[in-house]
This record gives structure tokens, sequence and C-alpha cells, in this order.
């Protein structure tokens, strides 16, 4: 404190610099530079826990102090989320900033809006929302039971489209007998009371309170606030944040009787200031989060002052430069004299950094502590030069001295086999007693992956449904068994890629015809189904499509030339496989041809449209592929009418982006049945149908799974945790 208090200005009063009575010892005072802000709120976490847990110091006798008002609300959170008991002083977070709050306020626009004027994004903002109750996967689920339906009524609407209608008039989701649909069902008529209530001129406490009220989260959370731990703590911020909403809507309602809902709601929304408390928190055994201005008048044990960065401070920006009211100062301090210069108002300033500073490190009368991040963006502050050295970011130890920490301690010894045997049974035996005491995560029950499989049945069973073979996923199978099941059980990614291809097939089957213009049309009409990150991605992605369609085009124009005839596109067939065990139920070979084409000799060619970049694009790769196949025994048995009994032409890729420069597309070709080759296929129809009936799926580690070109979804059994070592 002298060293500091020695630098500011004084007008002939210099008693603040005599050393004070009854300093501490040395080190008493302990400075740390940490190498990312993440790594200093681990540091205070852990200095803090040491003072309370080993030298029983209360939560309340501990400190926190930063610069500003932003920098308090963040340690706040970080202390909170690392099982420090936290709370903060002052006028906190920015109502609008918190994300409960926000949700809420969106929800009740929404709701006071007319329908017709929701947009897609609002409308997916509020069912992922913290009142929607839907997470992406739940939103995935409801959009494709929504989309599979209007496609089997014939439908032709989007996904995006069917979930705007289905929150206007929630009986549309009423058909579909899910969990997600009965939450979106709740939703929508919660919009439905909001829309009424804003019709009859309601306040916003009541449609912030009807709104609430539906939401069902009251009771969880306020049960969940009365435990301990991260998510405990997260229910009490929660709560108080939805506290200080109903507040801030009841002054508004009081000051304007009359005022406008939409306006304060907008009001919440677009403030970057947080409101001043109405009342002080309550005191409470917590670590106080304080400014230098909130701690005047107080004292603690021990005191941290975080943040301690260059341009943070001391911040000696000039104060009151837009209206340059430091001018009405000088005119009553100087009204004779030339007013100071820049020099002496950053001087000035500068003294007033350190009077906050002086202050900070007065509250402390046991233990101080001084932190700053020192990494490649941001440095310490030059205030650091009146403290002692800084101690290195290795000295604070790793463990959180927390139950959880103490857990994940010894399951880490326990499991790893360089730890010697004499620890590793330590280990053992601290489980076993933190498991006594139901500590979460202690009992090897609650391990991940020891807990049995929730079911062995089989995938598919015979006894309820026909097993259906999809010619496109037969490929996936052969080469890896996990591959597919994970695709079949919903882990599929859809990207834009794909997007794109169902877009040119679906120009291809709907076209009028074949003109370059008709096929694009089509695509220009559906291009709005399809969602980007940004707008130089749509961009590239519209160029690759209209290329795309330049091909398709080229290629249909040949085939006319050339005098192909067309039979059908987008042909729909079923072929039946014949099972040992089928009995009600069995095999079903089915799925869509792209293209079924006459040659110009009398041949029937089937042709299967592809617009990745990697697919097969000579004979020789195409020879047994497996979805050309299964196209061919469509044909050999019947399942095309309007062909069956015309010669047979064998099957062709049509490839749309090869890898050759100069060819437009390229055409590989698989050749005609025979009779050896139709039964080898079926016998390969069959083992796929023994597979999916199956529980167990095997996973060519080495050969597929770790490739690195294969792209394939089993790859996520060979990423190694973000914790591992």
């Amino acid at each position: 404190m002298r060293s500091v208090a020695a630098r500011i200005g004084a007008a002939g009063v210099v008693a603040h610099r005599r050393a004070p009575s009854g300093a501490a010892a040395e080190g008493s005072v302990r400075t740390y530079l940490l190498r990312s802000p993440a790594e200093e709120a681990d540091a205070i976490a852990r200095l803090l826990r040491e003072r309370h847990v080993l030298d029983g110091v209360p939560w309340s006798s501990c400190a926190v102090i930063a610069h500003d008002s932003r920098q308090v609300a963040a340690l706040e959170a970080e202390l909170g989320a690392r099982e420090v008991p936290a709370r903060a002083s002052g006028p906190g977070l920015v109502l609008g900033a918190q994300r409960t709050v926000r949700d809420l306020v969106a929800l009740v626009e929404l709701g006071m809006r007319d329908p017709e004027s929701w947009t897609p994004d609002a409308v997916l903002d509020t069912l992922l929302g913290t009142y929607g109750g839907l997470d992406p996967i739940e939103l995935r689920r409801l959009r494709a039971a929504l989309r599979q339906e209007e496609l089997a009524a014939g439908g032709t609407r989007s996904a995006a489209e069917l979930l705007m209608s289905g929150l206007r008039y929630p009986l549309e989701f009423a058909t579909i007998d899910t969990r997600e649909a009965r939450r979106a069902i709740r939703v929508g008529e919660t919009l439905a009371a909001l829309r009424a209530q804003a019709a009859q001129r309601a306040t916003a406490h009541e449609l912030l309170w009807t709104a609430w009220e539906r939401s069902g989260l009251s009771r969880p959370w306020r049960e969940a606030s009365r435990g301990h731990g991260p998510l405990a703590e997260q229910a009490d911020r929660d709560l108080d944040a939805i506290v200080a909403l109903f507040q801030a809507a009841k002054r508004f309602t009081e000051r304007e009787p009359d005022g406008e809902a939409a306006v304060f709601l907008r009001s919440v929304l677009d403030s970057d200031v947080a409101e001043d408390r109405i009342e002080q928190p309550a005191v409470i055994d917590t670590v106080r989060v304080l400014t230098p201005a909130a701690a005047a008048g107080t004292a603690f044990d021990t005191v941290v002052i975080a943040g301690v960065q260059e341009g943070v401070w001391p911040n000696t920006r000039l104060r009151g430069g837009l209206l340059e009211t430091w001018r009405l100062a000088d005119a009553v301090h100087f009204p004779d004299l030339p007013a100071p210069g820049m020099l002496d108002r950053r001087r000035s300033a500068m003294h007033d950094e350190l009077r906050l500073f002086v202050r900070a490190l007065s509250r402390a009368h046991t233990r101080l502590i001084v932190t700053a991040v020192d990494d490649d963006d941001t440095g310490p502050s030059v205030l650091f030069e009146m403290l002692p050295t800084p101690e290195p970011a290795a000295s604070v130890p790793e463990h959180p001295l927390s139950l959880r920490g103490l857990v994940a301690r010894h399951r880490r010894t326990l499991t790893s086999p360089r730890s010697p045997i004499r620890e590793r049974s330590h280990a053992a035996g601290q489980l076993a007693l933190l498991a006594a005491a139901e500590v979460a995560g202690a009992a090897p029950e609650q391990w991940y992956g020891v807990a049995a499989p929730s079911s062995t049945a089989p995938l598919r069973d015979l006894e309820r449904e026909d097993v259906r073979v999809s010619p496109s996923r037969l490929h996936a199978l052969e080469q890896c068994e996990l591959d597919w099941v994970i695709g079949d059980l919903g882990g599929d990614r859809s990207g834009t890629t794909a997007g794109v291809g169902t877009i040119i097939h679906a120009a291809l089957e709907t076209a009028t015809d074949g003109s370059e213009q008709a096929l694009w049309d089509v695509v220009e009409q559906r291009w709005g189904e399809l969602v980007f990150d940004a707008a130089w991605r749509e961009r590239a992605e519209r160029v690759r499509a209209r290329e795309l369609i330049r091909r398709l085009a080229l290629y249909l124009r040949r085939f006319d030339d050339a005098g192909g005839r067309l039979v059908g596109a987008e042909r729909h067939f079923e072929v039946a496989i014949p099972i040992a065990d089928a009995g009600e139920h069995g095999a079903v070979l089915s799925g869509d041809i792209d293209r079924v084409e006459i040659t110009p000799r009398g041949e029937v060619v089937i042709v299967d449209l592809k617009t990745g970049k990697s697919e097969p694009q000579t004979d020789a790769k195409v020879a047994d592929n497996p979805q050309l196949a299964a196209y061919q025994l469509a044909f050999s048995s019947g399942a095309i009418e309007q062909v069956a009994g015309m010669p047979a032409g064998g099957a062709k890729l049509l490839v749309l982006r090869p890898t050759a420069a100069t060819k437009d597309y390229a055409e590989p070709h698989q050749p005609p049945f025979d009779d050896d080759a139709r039964a080898h296929f079926v016998e390969r129809v069959q083992h796929a149908v023994g597979v999916m009936r199956g529980h167990r799926f095997a996973a060519p580690y080495e050969v597929h799974c770790r490739d690195e070109f294969s792209f394939g979804l089993c790859r996520i059994h060979t990423v190694s945790a973000v914790s591992a070592s």
C-alpha cells in the first residue's frame, strides 16, 4: 500500500504514505501470471478453496475485486461453475444478456406478433430455447416426422413451413404421438394464449407471467436450487434473473400505466446497461465479488484482485470526452487560470486509478492475491511492478479441492496403468468411502461404459415388421457394419452438400423438360430449403449447383440427340428376398431408381445420378457396386412393369463431378446380370438382412474406421476423449 500510495499526487498532506502498523509477515501478498482467462478462474477458485478448506476461513470472509462490472459478472459465473459460492454486488448482468430472460421475452414477443409475420429462424429459436424444451436431436426428429407425414399425404411443404404451421395451429402436431410433438403443442398453445392476451392489451407483467407459468419450470428450478453444486448454482441464478425481470416489468407498469408491453420487452432486449438493484442481495456464506467502489467500507480476511491487465487497470482513458464535462470542473476550480492541458488530465486519471487500486489492496487484512493473464493477446498491468515477483502458473495445484475433483483424481489414479499398485489401492479405498457417502461419480456403477446395455433385442424383428433393405445403404453396410447402424439409428449427418444433391435429383424428376433453364427453375424454387452457415458459403454452393445443372442438361441433350428414350424417373420398386425363417413378415429390397432409359438399340439401362466428389468413375470400380446391382435385380425380377421382358443393357452411374478436367461427366457401366451374378447378389442381400437383424455389429477398425479418408460415422469410437492424456 505504501509503494502504491507514494505515487499518488498529494497537496501538502502525506500521511497516507506512511507504512501501516501491524503489517502482515512476508508471503501475505502473492501474485500470479496465468496463461489464459480459464486458467485464471481455475487458480482463483483453487486459492479460495485452500483458504476455506485448509485454513478454515469462511466464504463470507473472502472477496474477489475486479476493476469494472463486466469483469465482476464474468467472475461470478466462472466461480459458480467451479463450485465456489459467489455473489456479485452492484447492478449485475444486463437482463437481456441472460438466456433465461432473453428466451422468455422472445417467446412473449413472438406470441404478440401476427403468425403470418413469423420467420423460420424465430420459430427454431423458440423451440430450441429454454421454454421450447427441445434439443437439436429432438427437433430433428420432429422435423423428420412432419416431413414424412407431409410426403405421405402428397404435400410439398418444407420442414420449416410445417413447423411454423404447427405452432400456428397446434392440432397439426397431434397426429404425431411423440414427446417432441407434445412439447411443440404446449409451445403452440402458449403462443395462442399470449396472442389472445395481447389483443386485450394485457400488461407486460401479465404476458410474462402467462409464459412463465405455462412453461412448468418453476418447480424443477426451485427444487434444483435447494441442492449443491453447479446445477444448483445455475438454477439459483436463473430464478434470480426471472425475479429481476418481473420486478422490472412491475416498475414499468407502475411508471407508465398505459405503456405498451412491446416497448418494455424491446427495451429489455436492446438495453446494454444493467438496472440498479433496489435491494442488496441477502447476506449468506458466499464469496463477495466487488468493484473497488462497491468494496468501500468493507474488510475481508482474504482478497483476490483479479484481471489486473494492461489497458484495464489502470484505465487512463479520459472521462467526459463526448460532452467535455471536465470543462465545468475546471471553470469552478481554476476560474482565473488557463485550463489544465491533456497531460495534466491524464495524470489526474492515473491518480484516480491508483486510488482505486489502494482501496482494493486495503480490503485484505491477512492474505492478498493479485492475478493477471499473460498470453499472446494481453499482458499484465504496469501495477505489477509495485508487487512481489509473480509466481508461475505451475505453482497452483491442479486438484480443485472439491468432492467432484477428489473423485476425478482418484478415478484417474485407479484407471491409469502408470500408477503404482500402492497408489491404485489407496485410490480404490478412497473411492469406496466416497461412494458410501453417496458422492456423485464415485461408485463404479456410475462410470461411463460400465452399465449394461439397455437392450439386447435384435435391431429388426421379423415377428413385428418386414426387414427393408435400401440399395443406397448396402455399400456402407458391407464396408462397416458399425458405420451403417449409426446412420440407421439417426446419427447420419445431412450437410449442405447432400441437400444440394437432393434438390438436383428433384429437378431431374420434376422438370417439365430437360433444358438447362427448366432444371434450374426447379432448383431455384427449392433453394430456400437449404440452410447455410454464411453468405459466402451460399454463393459458392449456388455456383456449384449451377455448374452441376449445366452438366446434367448437357447429358440429357446428348441422350435425346442419340435417339434414346426415357421410360421413367424416380421409379419406386420392391423386390421380395427369400429368407429361410420368413413367416408373416419377410425381407424386401426397396428403393427409387433415378432414371430408366432405353438405348437406340432397344436395351434397358438403369441410371443412378451422383453429385458427390468421391464417386467411382471406371467400369472396373462399379462391377460389383451393390446399388447398381440392386437396380438390376429389380429389373430382372419384373419390378419395373413398363420394361418387363425387354433386353437388359446393364446399369450405370452418371457422375456429374468427374476428376478429369476435360470431361463434363462420367458414365461408369455395370454389365447386365446373368444367372450367376443374380444368385451371387441375392446371397449378398441375404447376408445384409442377417446383419440388420442382429444385435452386434462388427467394426473393421484397421481397414475402415481408422482410415482418415473414409469419412465414416464409425470414427466416433476412434477419436480420443477431450480429457484423455
